[in-house]
């Protein structure tokens, strides 16, 4: 099976002949830019700097997905939202006071993101999987209104911001919607402000759940929703999202996800704090942790570190792929 076929049999929750490795989230790092000559505000800028350091994780360091784009903050700034491009990744100079447009489909650098789709689909041909990313409607809301007030609507008004996410959705589905049309494989539904480490689990359940399955409903194409820290509160509710594959931070309980998220593919797993300060013999024992405790696509758990050694990542990667390891009554060698 080719490299596509494969990612897409595990989305789909299907046996397939070995796990995979993947960039779920952002894969930079200082020193794969500096390998590339890129710099981070033209990743994030340039659809020609763009396409080139989504290429570089792929030849570079061997991921088996390639993603775009690196930042959350697409969307928000398609919808008002002044940017500062000074740092790593981009955020918000300052919020609005009151939303009066829910669709940005074609605003800001939404464009820009479905060419390097396009680019990326030719450049790697058809047999190579494309993770395309949005951003979760209530993580938009944070970008837009601020998490203070986000926070303050979330308990005394959730109704106003369950129907705001609710519209949002809708514009993020529409968006994602070209992304596939444009090549993408998969959406990756990055909604950070919605972990438990932030967001009260209840809150959860009452403003988000129901959007998200809005969202995945109206998208014809496999979800991968990512949620910062440890989920455990809020694990027996992502099934109810509709989503087919959950990025997973080592945060939770590893040991008990997968008794709990019954009917979900599971991702990530490796810490990128870990990846950033490890050393090879915690960094293999991690990944293969991972491959034993049922998480099929094994990542990193966020985006990584910009300090993160790219020997690091690459030890990672090389354990997955040259483990052998048993699930079940079913027993792999990878020799590939």
């Amino acid at each position: 099976m080719d490299q596509r076929s494969v990612f897409l049999s595990l989305v789909q929750g299907e046996n397939t002949a070995r796990p995979m490795v993947a960039a779920i989230t952002s894969p930079l790092s200082e020193e794969l830019l500096d390998m590339c000559d890129l710099t981070w505000s033209s990743v994030h800028n340039s659809r020609e700097h763009m396409v080139k350091a989504a290429l570089a994780a792929k030849s570079l360091v061997g991921f088996e997905t390639v993603r775009i784009p690196f930042d959350q903050c697409v969307e928000a700034e398609a919808l008002g939202i002044e940017l500062d491009f000074e740092g790593n990744y981009p955020k918000p100079k300052r919020f609005i006071e009151r939303i009066e447009e829910f669709n940005f489909m074609g605003r800001g650098r939404t464009m820009m993101v479905l060419d390097v789709v396009r680019d990326l689909r030719q450049a790697i041909g058809p047999d190579f999987p494309i993770l395309g990313g949005v951003t979760g409607p209530f993580t938009i809301l944070n970008y837009l209104l601020g998490p203070a007030k986000t926070m303050f609507l979330s308990r005394r008004n959730p109704s106003l911001i369950k129907d705001y996410a609710d519209r949002l959705s809708s514009s993020i589905a529409n968006y994602a919607g070209e992304m596939v049309s444009a090549g993408a494989d998969a959406i990756v539904i990055e909604d950070m402000a919605s972990s438990p480490d932030v967001l009260n689990p209840m809150f959860f359940r009452t403003v988000e759940v129901e959007p998200l399955k809005k969202l995945t409903t109206m998208l014809k194409a496999p979800c991968i929703l990512h949620i910062c820290g440890d989920t455990l509160k809020i694990l027996r509710d992502i099934p109810e999202t509709g989503v087919k594959v959950f990025h997973v931070d080592p945060k939770t309980n590893l040991r008990i996800v997968k008794d709990l998220i019954r009917g979900v593919t599971l991702a990530g797993g490796v810490s990128t704090f870990l990846l950033l300060e490890g050393d090879e013999k915690s960094i293999v024992e991690a990944s293969l942790s991972c491959l034993n405790l049922g998480i099929r696509i094994v990542a990193p758990a966020c985006a990584l570190h910009p300090k993160t050694p790219l020997e690091n990542v690459k030890t990672m990667i090389k354990a997955v792929k040259n483990s052998a390891y048993a699930v079940g009554n079913t027993f792999w060698n990878n020799t590939w």
